[in-house]
């Protein structure tokens, strides 16, 4: 006899638990819930159609999805679960892990019960996957309290019914997994409580299982800055994300605990990588913004909000997309400097709807005609007009193609660099352009006396460790302050310690500030750079 039949025969067994913010976060009519998901999940998967040659082809093993109600964060969500679609037949279990956003435990823990109610039908748990990762005996029951075995797969699993009772971050996830995975999903619903990254790396190595099981980690990202701080705050954090680095803090996302178990996984796993999808705020009216693609305009900058992002990550990862950095340019990188730099121009010709004097010279016909392209890498792109600055953005890391990560950014530094207003069709001739391809940030480092390498501590350490005219240096304090300088600002500003008080300030941190403890975090990078003369 099958789980679902047993259950149904034998209901004294069974544990429902009941949808708790059905008519709050989604609607609790099943006829309503069933047209928003459609509405959702058709938005999503025509912007998709924008990124498909980004995307490597099959189900994303796991996804970040948020969990806010649907009217806020669901576009956002449904860019992941348009993509999760693909496993509808072949993808049966959901291994579901959200924040505790009512009641805290110490640990990763399921719930009691059986099954999981939305207005869309009821879901079974995988309980013998449970047990298995606890390490308790087949038939034994769970109880709340439990704790897991000595020995078991998932030493930090528990047990506790209470987080589940109230909790919206796992539910809201079900109605998108059964609309898109169909009648024969089950799920493994967790709640993520204080947990070191391994720990919760374990609980979803113990259950990560083959292609019929995928992970979703549900967090939101910041909550109720105003939105033009909220909007960088969250683009720092999708940065770190999609770079693996460790760890995310909760002020930066309230999901940073299963967030910082899937990087825990990821980091060893060398054939997968996270792709942003697409990002929004609660003040965007529903509006997703693609990955490098510019955001839409804010309704009010001092709108308290709450930010949203979607990754993906497949398995089996071809060689093509490890990143592409300044080193991999080599011998080649002058004629691929001049594919840059017209590449940029091209976009933002485009964007201000000068006719193109070729077919070739379209962005297109220059990203078909050059498939280095489309391997994934990170670059700034400098504007200037007689000589000064018009516009600059970029990326840190790499997180897209650097095709499309050159297209964003010229596009960017022309119409959306808050210090500037936008580049008019007229003063396109008068425009220089310069792309500089990033390399990875790195710790900065010593050399103490007794041998050992350890970060700089200190202003005077990181300014005696500087390299002029070589290093760019990413500044950022433990308030979630930060910025950066390119190895061209060393033109203007030679000498170490002032360098160093000018990125202070465009960080919001007084010049003359001053430590010894490692309160700011500091990072180099390489560049190589290529610009019109």
């Amino acid at each position: 006899m099958v789980l679902s039949e047993m259950l149904r025969k034998n209901d004294d067994v069974r544990q429902i638990r009941p949808p708790a913010v059905a008519g709050s976060f989604y609607p609790a009519n099943r006829t309503a819930i069933k047209q928003l998901i459609n509405q959702q999940l058709d938005y999503g998967r025509k912007l998709l159609q924008q990124l498909e040659t980004a995307f490597p082809t099959g189900v994303p093993k796991a996804v970040i999805v948020p969990h806010a109600g649907y009217v806020y964060s669901g576009t956002a969500a449904a860019l992941a679960y348009a993509l999760l679609e693909r496993g509808r037949g072949s993808v049966t279990r959901a291994v579901i892990v959200g924040p505790t956003h009512r009641v805290a435990v110490r640990g990763i823990a399921c719930p009691v019960a059986t099954a999981f109610a939305t207005p869309l039908g009821e879901v079974l748990v995988d309980v013998d996957a449970e047990r298995k990762a606890l390490g308790l005996a087949a038939d034994e029951p769970l109880r709340s309290g439990t704790h897991a075995r000595p020995g078991a797969p998932a030493p930090a699993m528990i047990v506790n019914d209470p987080t589940h009772a109230q909790e919206h971050a796992v539910e809201v996830q079900i109605p998108f997994l059964q609309t898109v995975l169909g009648p024969d999903l089950t799920i493994v619903p967790l709640n993520a409580g204080d947990a070191t990254p391994q720990e919760v790396g374990d609980v979803l190595r113990a259950l990560w299982n083959g292609p019929e099981t995928v992970i979703v980690i549900s967090s939101d990202l910041s909550h109720y800055h105003p939105h033009e701080v909220a909007r960088a705050l969250d683009d720092q954090t999708i940065a770190d994300i999609a770079a693996l680095h460790l760890p995310i803090h909760p002020r930066r996302a309230c999901g940073a605990y299963p967030i910082n178990g899937l990087l825990d996984v990821l980091s060893d796993r060398k054939d997968m990588r996270l792709f942003e999808l697409g990002c929004s705020t609660s003040g965007d009216d529903g509006e997703v913004a693609l990955a490098g693609q510019p955001r839409p305009a804010m309704r009010d900058a001092d709108e308290p909000v709450v930010g949203y992002v979607s990754f993906a990550a497949w398995e089996s990862q071809a060689e093509t997309n490890a990143p592409i950095s300044a080193d991999d340019l080599g011998a080649s990188g002058a004629s691929h400097g001049d594919v840059l730099m017209k590449l940029a121009r091209a976009a933002i010709r485009e964007r201000l709807h000068i006719e193109h004097p070729t077919a070739a010279d379209s962005t297109a016909s220059i990203l078909a005609a050059n498939p280095w392209l489309n391997e994934s890498g990170a670059c700034f792109v400098t504007l200037t007009e007689g000589g000064r600055l018009r516009g600059c953005i970029g990326s840190l890391v790499a997180y897209q193609p650097l095709g499309k990560d050159v297209i964003a950014h010229a596009v960017d530094a022309a119409t959306r660099d808050p210090r500037f207003k936008p580049v008019t069709a007229a003063e396109y001739p008068l425009l220089n352009i310069e792309v500089s391809v990033l390399g990875e940030p790195k710790a900065i480092t010593i050399k103490t006396r007794d041998g050992r390498v350890r970060p700089v501590r200190s202003r005077t350490e990181l300014e005696a460790a500087l390299r002029p005219g070589k290093d760019g240096l990413i500044l950022a304090d433990h308030r979630g302050c930060s910025a950066i300088f390119l190895p061209q600002v060393w033109d203007e500003l030679p000498d170490s310690h002032d360098f160093v008080s000018h990125l202070l300030a465009k960080a919001r941190i007084r010049p003359s500030y001053d430590w010894n403890d490692g309160e700011i975090d500091c990072q180099r990078y390489e560049v190589t750079a290529y610009a019109e003369y």
